[in-house]
């Protein structure tokens, strides 16, 4: 038996544990699920330089398969997946998913059609019955079992599933109505212009016949195209906050996040392991006695773990070497060479880099085959709060994002107005509310009419902001 040092250096450890324990209801019968598969995934290089997106890997197997047992635990075991960018990447790993237990179709895009547009070219396997939408390089726990039992309630064409995400500027935010119905969209908005913090996951349940408003073989989008000539049509969406997990795995930053997330339980998935031990690791046997793993940790059948090395909240993918005294922290390595001696801390290591021994990394470098160290972010420009113009008062809070949808919500039947924050006419003012982009708080501004009453206007919405766990704070 091997021994292993275990030092329980973190506050969190990971228990891995079959995906249906999660699902709060019993599968779908006879519903069909299209993966959308076909992008390129630019902004997550050099990650997946060598593959297409979906099969970046994570805590040892591609997002795509994480993906197929989710959606075959929910009911989904029909799958058509539209693929694009290295098709045969996908096809000779899945093949037709019976080792996977699904029944797996594949589409190939010529040319690319768009999220809507390649979904159209699926008809013929979709067939008549309601059918699931999912984006394949998308990490997400989600009962989707009850998301499809949504549009039987609602009577909806299309049901959207919705994440609140506390940091919502990369996505469409989605407002809704008390019922659920979709009344706003508004795409990756600055933060003076944010009334919502529900995101569109690109999940949806989608009735087959508002498909017959994409033109075949013609680049289309849900957003930009389809969800615009249903408004016209007086097709109802209808948005469903979900519980769980979701992340788009858009760029380095976000994919070392939630294969951390995944360590540390946030995300509920199940490794290809099969040694679990109790304190948080998934390690295979023959490890050095002097290898030190700190929980939570998953190192990968096939790496290679020198002596002396220290592994901790990590995931370690198979190819990977780790040199001798190395410590490797809140990372993955991703079929990377890791010299002896080395400090690897919050760093990505891609598949075929080398690191030469005493090699030092910082949190969110990204180290790619040429060996070279790369922020995985560029920085962006601080943000310039807008200049007022009428009386303000400033409101700090947990989460300014979800404060604005409560808001929202509260005063959309007051005949609101989101195309840039929340603004009403209320009396002889006019009333602007809107999250300041620099600090977790929102500005109430009352413009017109007398002082008197742009004090009053004042006072009314911040009372209003302060039932939703607001606080004056000037």
């Amino acid at each position: 038996m091997v021994k292993q040092s275990v030092e329980s250096g973190f506050n969190s450890k990971v228990i891995f544990t079959p995906l249906g324990k999660y699902c709060l209801s019993k599968g779908s019968d006879g519903l069909k699920a299209v993966i959308m598969a076909g992008g390129k995934g630019t902004r997550l290089r050099p990650i997946c330089d060598l593959m297409p997106k979906p099969m970046t890997e994570l805590l040892g197997k591609p997002l795509l398969e994480h993906l197929t047992q989710l959606l075959k635990i929910n009911g989904f075991t029909d799958l058509c997946v539209t693929l694009g960018h290295k098709p045969e990447c996908i096809t000779s790993y899945f093949g037709d998913g019976s080792r996977f237990g699904v029944s797996m179709q594949y589409r190939i895009e010529d040319q690319p059609l768009g999220t809507a547009g390649g979904v159209r070219a699926c008809m013929e396997f979709i067939g008549g019955e309601d059918f699931l939408v999912i984006s394949g390089d998308a990490a997400c726990d989600f009962d989707l079992a009850y998301l499809a039992s949504e549009p039987k309630r609602h009577g909806a064409a299309i049901t959207m599933a919705l994440f609140p995400h506390s940091e919502p500027l990369p996505y469409g935010t989605v407002l809704t109505d008390r019922n659920g119905k979709v009344i706003s969209f508004i795409e990756k908005p600055s933060w003076e212009r944010v009334v919502t913090d529900l995101v569109n996951t690109g999940i949806y349940i989608i009735s087959p016949e508002v498909m017959e408003l994409v033109p075949e073989n013609t680049p289309f989008d849900f957003a930009c195209d389809l969800f615009p000539a249903m408004s016209k049509k007086g097709y109802d969406i209808v948005g469903i906050p979900m519980q769980g997990y979701w992340c788009d795995v858009g760029n380095s930053k976000s994919y070392l996040r939630c294969c951390l997330d995944a360590l540390d339980g946030k995300l509920k998935v199940t490794p290809n392991q099969k040694n679990l031990l109790s304190s948080g690791i998934y390690a295979p046997s023959g490890l050095p006695d002097s290898v030190r793993l700190i929980p939570p940790c998953v190192i990968c059948d096939g790496a290679v773990i020198e002596p002396g090395a220290v592994i901790g909240r990590s995931a370690i993918h198979s190819s990977s070497r780790i040199g001798a005294y190395s410590r490797v922290i809140n990372s993955v390595v991703d079929g990377g060479n890791i010299g002896e001696a080395c400090i690897i801390n919050g760093t990505v290591v891609c598949r075929n880099s080398v690191l030469y021994p005493d090699t030092v990394t910082s949190f969110g470098d990204v180290i790619s085959q040429s060996g070279s160290a790369s922020p995985s972010q560029t920085e962006s420009k601080p943000p310039v709060r807008r200049r007022a113009v009428g009386l303000c008062r400033e409101i700090s809070c947990e989460n300014r994002a979800k404060l604005m949808r409560e808001l929202s919500v509260a005063l959309w039947e007051a005949g609101a107005d989101f195309s840039d924050g929340i603004t009403l006419s209320d009396g002889d003012c006019m009333v602007r509310i809107s999250p300041l982009p620099e600090e977790s708080s929102i500005s109430i501004e009352a413009i017109g009419g007398r002082e008197k009453e742009r004090l009053q206007m004042c006072k009314k919405y911040s009372e209003l902001a302060e039932k939703f766990g607001g606080k004056t704070i000037i």
